[in-house]
């Protein structure tokens, strides 16, 4: 998704491309740990980034369609 298309721009940027894959490192952790193994200091701050990162993703998007309704696709 961060790579344009030969038909259309990227539809998220690289910077969040690496913030979501912090998301995908933990949920893979998560599903292959014992919940004893949890720590806040390694949770935190993508739990207080999460809405956040929503955000960043809900304009993203919004930009993407945006473009691609203006350019009558």
């Amino acid at each position: 998704m961060a790579e344009p298309g030969k038909a259309r721009p990227a539809v998220i940027s690289e910077s969040l491309v690496e913030r979501l894959d912090s998301y995908l490192d933990f949920r893979h952790f998560f599903r292959h740990s014992y919940v004893f193994d949890l720590r806040w200091d390694g949770m935190e701050a993508l739990v207080l980034g999460c809405e956040e990162t929503l955000k960043l993703l809900e304009d993203e998007l919004d930009r993407f369609f945006e473009a691609g309704s203006a350019s009558g696709e």
